[in-house]
């Protein structure tokens, strides 16, 4: 089996659906042809008429399956079916529900308001399987039975990099990654919660972001500004930085469509670099069963107030949390995944043709 992966240029994305993938299923040793490449070529008509151009031939590389990453346009639900037409299985791979992108983020006027998000739905329902990274998504995606979940993962060598825990701070930092103008409304569920748990441990805890602050400040109505690590270039730089820079992490969602259907991944980096971590009770945090939960502002300033005052549990927690993603969590544990999913569309495209012959 021949596999081409397109993947959409997004850094974080690309490492971990793609690149760690292809990584561990060629280091697997399983035979299997795997290129990867940004976009696809494809041949476009030139309508004298004022149309729209369409896709008319899609360039496949000699593949048997191809994976389109986040397809939202006409122009790849055209290739999708041009790719059809020649014989070859189409996987479709989300790992967001792109028509939930909540008002306020960055890319809402986009996907919501122009329409992209119902576009990669369309694209979904068309592929021969789609690959999504939670159960949620898998029922937003396939609702024809077409699809398999692959959770994201982590390499070996982030899960093995020296823990966190390991630290003796003086000064325990709770940190936060991310970028408040993409999550506008998360940090917020926290309420007064950090800043009760700030003042209960006053002079032995800080509020660190690894990210963007933005106005986190007003948002928490913090008595201080966050100290701000800014974005680390990298994947791998960054999952480092989480471990060198946060004695506690946080993980709050607000309980929406979109953030229902989102991964366990920031939950499981915290794990990995041996952080432990105080998150909300979304779908995919309860399944990955890690941290601690926290649904009220109560709740927060509680656990967070007995981490930082407590290393001992904080230690604790972080060591279990870290050696699950070492049983169960590494993305070598997902390469049978991966290459059952392409299998299956590689099959389904077999009986389309059948089907229709």
């Amino acid at each position: 089996m021949k596999v081409l992966v397109m993947h959409n240029g997004q850094d974080a994305q690309d490492y971990y659906r793609v690149r760690e993938p292809v990584r561990a299923i060629r280091e697997a040793g399983l035979g299997i042809e795997i290129e990867t490449a940004r976009g696809i070529t494809t041949t476009m008509t030139r309508p004298t008429d004022g149309s729209e151009p369409e896709v008319y031939d899609a360039d496949a590389r000699d593949a048997d399956v191809v994976v389109l990453q986040l397809p939202k346009t006409d122009a790849m639900l055209q290739t999708i079916r041009v790719l059809q037409a020649k014989g070859v299985a189409v996987v479709v791979e989300m790992d967001d529900l792109l028509s939930a992108v909540p008002y306020g983020h960055l890319a809402h006027q986009a996907l919501v308001r122009k329409g992209m998000g119902r576009k990669a739905a369309e694209c979904a329902r068309a592929a021969d399987l789609v690959t999504t990274t939670t159960p949620a998504l898998l029922e937003e995606y396939a609702p024809h039975r077409r699809g398999v979940v692959v959770p994201n993962a982590v390499p070996r060598r982030v899960a093995e990099l020296p823990p966190a825990y390991e630290r003796e701070p003086g000064v325990v930092t709770v940190g936060w990654t991310g970028s408040v103008y993409s999550h506008p409304y998360d940090l917020q569920e926290m309420g007064s919660g950090l800043q009760q748990a700030l003042d209960a441990t006053r002079g032995s805890s800080r509020f660190t972001v690894i990210g963007q602050v933005g106005d986190a400040r007003e948002r928490l109505r913090l008595s201080e500004e966050p100290a701000e690590v800014p974005w680390v270039e990298g994947v791998d730089a960054y999952t480092r930085a989480i471990g060198e820079h946060f004695d506690l992490g946080l993980a709050p969602l607000r309980i929406d469509r979109f953030n229902t259907c989102k991964s366990w991944l920031k939950a499981l980096e915290y794990a990995a670099r041996g952080v432990p971590f105080v998150r909300s009770a979304t779908a995919d945090y309860e399944r990955l069963g890690l941290g601690w939960r926290a649904k009220s502002p109560k709740d927060w300033a509680k656990a967070l107030t007995s981490l930082i005052r407590d290393r001992d549990r904080r230690t604790e927690q972080a060591i279990a949390a870290r050696e699950t993603v070492l049983a169960s969590h590494l993305t070598e544990h997902t390469v049978d995944l991966w290459v059952g999913a392409w299998q299956q569309a590689l099959d389904n495209r077999a009986g389309s043709r059948r089907r229709y012959a």
